[in-house]
Order: C-alpha cells, then structure tokens, then sequence
C-alpha cells in the first residue's frame, strides 16, 4: 500500500497510509489529516485515490496548494515523489523527501561571525592593471593565481551549465558541480516557496559518509545574513563560534567550518546555499567563500532561466488547452439559430476568455414547443466552463414531453449545490414558447430579468421565481407565465452587457438596448441583434471585457 508521507513545520515526520477513496487536509478536526498549521485553511485541500492514482485539489484556500514550488489551479495529478505544500507543512506520495536538513533558530544575532562578505564586493569585476612591464609584487601574483583558479573553475561550470534540463535534474547538477570545485563535506540548496514563503531544502548532497543519516541543522542566524541581508558568511572552526557554540548537532557532528551564501540571480535573492566542514585542518577560507558565492550567482541566474523556460512551455501547454477547450465550448452552443415558422430566433455568445461560464440553448421538447435557456455562473474561466458544461448535461436528460419546469429547475439546482464550492451558484432562465398560441411558461432562477418589448412601447419582465442554483439546498421554484403576440420581441441577456463600462467608466445599462429595439422593432431579429453588437463593442471600445456576455432574441412575426 502506499504511504503519504508528511513533515510538519513542528515535530517529527510521520507516515499515513494512502487508504479509501480521499484524504482531506485542514485545520478542521473533521479532516482526515488535521493539521496545526496557521497557515492552512481549515478544509485547504483534497487529495484523491484512484486505483493507484493520485490527485490533488485545493478547496479555496487562501495561501494555496504549491506542487514542486508550483501554485496549482484547480485539480493535479500526483506521481511518486512529487513535493506538495500546504502552508508549512510539506507532504510526498509514496516517496520520502529531503528531510534531513532544517532551519532552526539560533543564538544571540548580534554576535558576529568570522567572516562575512557583501555580495557586491565579490560579484563585481575588479578593475583591469595597465602596467605591463613592472614586477608584479608577490601578494599580486597570488591575487592573480586566485583570479586565474577563479575564472577556470566559473568558465567549466558555465560549459556545464549550457543545456537546458528540467529544474529538478538541473538542482541536482548545479550541486553536483559545487561538490566537485568545493572541499566540502555536505551542503544543502534551498529555495524559497510557498504562502507564506519558505525556505525548502531542494538538494542534499553528503560526501563524508559518517555524516549520512544527521540532520542537518541550519541556524536562523546565519540563514538570515545570507537570506534578509544579501552576505556571504564564512564561519571558520564552528565549534570557537559563540553562534554556534549552544548548537548540539554542530557538536555532535563536529562541525569545524561551514559557510552560507544567496542565491542572488542579480536582482533577488531566491534562496541559499549551505556547506559544512568536519576537519580542523582543512577549513574553509576566504577563496571557498568567494568561488561558492560566484557559483551561487550562476547557479541562481540559471534557475531562473530554467523557471522562465519551464513557465513558457507551461503557458504554451495550457494555451493549447485552452483552445481546444474553447472550442469544445463552442461545439456545446447552438450551431445555428432554429428556423421556424412565425418566429425569428438568434442568439450571440462573446466571451471575455478563451472559455466562460455564460450559455445559451434551444431545446426541442416537441414538435409545437421550443425551450430557450440562458444562464451564467458566478465566476470566468475554466471552472465556470465545466461547471456550465454539466449544467447542459443535467439540462438535456431532464427535458421530455411531460416535463414540469418547477421540478426540473429543483433538480438542477441541487445537483449545482452537490457539485460545486459553497460560493459558486449560476443564475438561469428556462423558457418554454408554445409556437402555436406564443403562450411562454417560464423560470427564472436570479437571472437578469428577460424583457418583452411590445409593438406599443410597453415592456413587460420575466422577474425571478426562485434562487440562483445552487444557492441553497433544497430550493423550489414557480413557474410564470405570458404571451407572445405578433410584432413582440423577447430579450434575454446576461449581465456582461449591461454592467459593463467605457473608458470613462459609465455603465451601459438597458434602457440604450430597450430604447434601441423600440425604434427598430419591426427589423428582422438578425439585423437587430448584429447592431446591439456593434453598439456594445463600440461603447466598451478599448476597454479589456471584464465578463462574459450573452443575448437571446426571439420576435414573433406572425
């Protein structure tokens, strides 16, 4: 069976057997794992057992699920060894993480160490000799030998770190280099993740075996200086160093020299690197100090590069899904508009994303009655598309010749309350139009009140006969009634186009719609509908779309 296996900010880390159909993640007593943990939501997140697969969903929270330092969106798939954050806790399937190294807190900050260096003074150039022909003084020919030794090493790590690799693979290189051009005897790289942000340890690498199976203790201390303050600190025989000496585990380890640097990638600092020494006789110096702190830089500028390149293919990917899901959603909406005698029908779908949460529908119910739905769910993007795609689903199966508007809509809205977030609802109007007597049975579900423009200039509102779905449990609606006569023109619409704004932020409103078809009433319904478009994309001219938008409309030319 699989484990989950977890480490908690406090305390030990412990194993959970991956058993059932979910384990749920909060601070809630009533998840399957509690956790103590102030910075998790109190139902944060889901993960969810498959036949031997594994997803992750978060719930909502505030500071987010991160997957390998990645927030996600939504649903994720898990594999073996995957590192997910809740807060400060960090969990692993069927894999143990880098567990041995932790940040904890020190002695007294305000004792110094050894040594301790601006990154500025080591990253920049120093300025070029012009003499040529003078004896250089032997000081000077070491600096030079040092500079030499410096440039060699930067030029080999710089070829080795040419080909892309994945960020994973490319830590584990980046220390792997340092572990060859440094005489140390273990050293960690962590990077800073997470909400709230946190330092994790990415890489451990261990070349002194005795050491293996220790943690790692790193003091807050000196994980500060390198972090918060931007140095390169160097502490030589760890055990003469009062910020080291009430250190048990540097005792025990018998730590004799240990240097800590940023991982600045020269314009911030995204983490550190830590390297430790047990003999007396072979300490870090100086020259350590600086070539790992010139490593560090190169290391982090191409973790950077990798990030970037990791997130463009990611953007690349999910821009292809995104197409092929707005297309999908496409194919879900009406191909064409019904041809039918007596009637003219069209509607318009503009979406402020690739995909939205606003839909419209015609149904056949029989030969002499047609339904017309409009409906828009709290919300944009891909989770109010799929929440609308099984709305039209559930839709679909309901409609039958002797179907009650009431029930359906009841039905429809518990099925929104069982699949959906408590803040997640869709607003809806379900019409049924009699083609032979123009009679319309209607709900309407917290929607935008339909208009129906008489030929006179009276207009008459389709008001709301329930709540939105999926609001409350349980929900019951009534179903209202009116008639369709001939020269009558029925509306409906969503709120993207009547709450949207121009540059100078006034509200479109209905009455420019209502005042528009009154002047227009007796063109084809086509006509109508292509120049309420235009008006609308004229009035929001240069201003980004802030909701989807969708229009309806049904004229009764006979």
């Amino acid at each position: 069976m699989a484990k989950l296996y977890v480490y908690p900010k406090r305390g030990e880390p412990f194993t959970l057997p991956l058993e059932g159909e979910k384990i749920t993640f909060g601070r809630g007593a009533d998840n399957t794992l509690p956790l103590p943990d102030p910075f998790c939501s109190s139902h944060h997140a889901v993960l969810t057992i498959d036949q031997g697969r594994f997803r992750i969903r978060d719930l909502g929270s505030k500071n987010g699920v991160f997957v390998n330092g990645k927030r996600i969106q939504g649903e994720v798939e898990i594999r073996s060894g995957d590192e997910i954050l809740i807060g400060q806790t960090r969990l692993s399937v069927d894999r143990k993480l880098m567990s041995n190294v932790e940040v904890s807190d020190g002695p007294d900050p305000s004792t110094s160490f050894n040594t301790f260096m601006k990154l500025n003074d080591i990253l920049v150039k120093p300025e070029s000799r012009t003499t040529t022909r003078a004896a250089v003084p032997v000081g000077d020919l070491e600096k030079i030998q040092l500079e030499h030794r410096l440039f060699s090493v930067m030029t080999e790590v710089s070829k080795a770190l040419l080909l892309h690799r994945p960020l994973n693979e490319l830590l584990e290189h980046i220390m792997e280099l340092i572990s060859q051009n440094l005489p140390m005897d273990r050293g960690a790289l962590l990077l800073r993740e997470g909400s709230p942000e946190q330092l994790i340890p990415k890489v451990v690498r261990i070349n002194d075996k005795s050491l293996i199976g220790q943690k790692m203790q790193l003091s807050r201390s000196i994980v500060n200086m390198a972090f918060e303050k931007e140095l390169a600190v160097l502490s030589r025989d760890a055990l003469s160093d009062p910020r080291f000496r009430a250190r048990d585990s540097i005792i025990t380890a018998h730590i004799k020299s240990a240097v800590c640097v940023p991982l600045w990638n020269n314009e911030k600092v995204i983490g550190i690197v830590y390297a430790d020494r047990t003999s007396l006789a072979d300490q870090f110096n100086e020259e350590d100090l600086k070539l790992l702190t010139l490593l560090a830089n190169l290391a982090a500028v191409k973790i950077e590069n990798a990030r970037l390149v990791e997130k463009a293919l990611e953007n690349e990917r999910m821009e292809r899904e995104l197409a092929l899901a707005s297309q999908i959603q496409r194919d879900l909406l009406p191909k064409g508009s019904p041809c039918l005698e007596g009637y003219e029908i069209c509607g318009l779908n503009l979406q402020c994303f690739e995909v939205g949460g606003d839909y419209y529908d015609f149904l056949t119910i029989d030969e002499g009655r047609l339904g017309v739905i409009i409906a828009d769910v709290s919300g944009k993007g891909v989770g109010a598309a799929l929440l609308m795609a099984s709305l039209r689903a559930s839709l679909q199966s309901e409609i039958s010749a002797d179907y009650d508007p009431a029930a359906m809509t009841s039905r429809l809205s518990e099925f929104v309350h069982r699949s959906s977030a408590s803040n997640c609802f869709i607003t809806f109007v379900f019409c049924e139009i009699n083609l032979q007597t123009g009679e319309v049975r209607y709900v309407n579900a917290g929607h935008n009140p339909p208009a129906v423009l008489r030929p006179k200039g009276d207009i008459e509102r389709l008001g709301p006969t329930g709540m939105c779905l999926g609001m409350f449990p349980a929900s019951t609606y009534e179903v209202g009634t009116l008639r369709l006569a001939k020269g009558d023109i029925l509306l409906l619409f969503t709120d993207g186009l009547t709450e949207s704004r121009n540059k100078a932020g006034q509200e479109m409103g209905e009455q420019k719609i209502f005042d528009f078809l009154k002047r227009n009433a007796k063109r084809p319904a086509p006509e109508l509908l292509k120049d309420i478009k235009a008006q609308f994309q004229d009035f929001n001219a240069g201003v980004k779309p802030f909701d989807d938008t969708t229009l309806v409309l049904i004229k009764r030319t006979s």
